[in-house]
């Protein structure tokens, strides 16, 4: 009489533990199978997922804090070189002049990170 095997799972619907009743044929079969899977496709489910969304949130926060950085460096810049009486069309003129370098700059970076 042949040895009896169960493949043991469990039940993403209901989560319970399943098992069925497999020969050995068939038990040996499937774990040649999962021994062939690549760890890397593993890391394509939903860990692997919510690990890229962490990466790309810490990224995005340390971008916004040096932005933060940069923006109070040039306020502090243009406003040694603002007169302080009457500014406003000062003001109105380094707006437009630092609106025009950001998209040349946009502009550079974006034909650069093409190539």
């Amino acid at each position: 009489m042949a040895k009896k095997s169960y493949f043991v799972y469990r039940d993403g619907i209901t989560g319970k533990i399943q098992r069925r009743l497999t020969d050995h044929a068939t038990q040996k079969f499937i774990m040649e199978k999962i021994k062939k899977i690549p760890v890397e496709k593993f890391m394509r489910g939903p860990m692997g997922e919510a690990k890229k969304q962490m990466l790309t949130f810490v990224t995005t926060a340390f971008s916004l804090t040096a932005a933060l950085f940069w923006n109070d460096a040039i306020k502090a810049m243009i406003t040694s070189y603002i007169p302080r009486d009457g500014s406003w069309p000062y003001l109105m003129l380094a707006a437009v002049i630092v609106t025009v370098v950001a998209i040349i700059a946009t502009w550079i970076i974006s034909k650069t990170a093409e190539q």
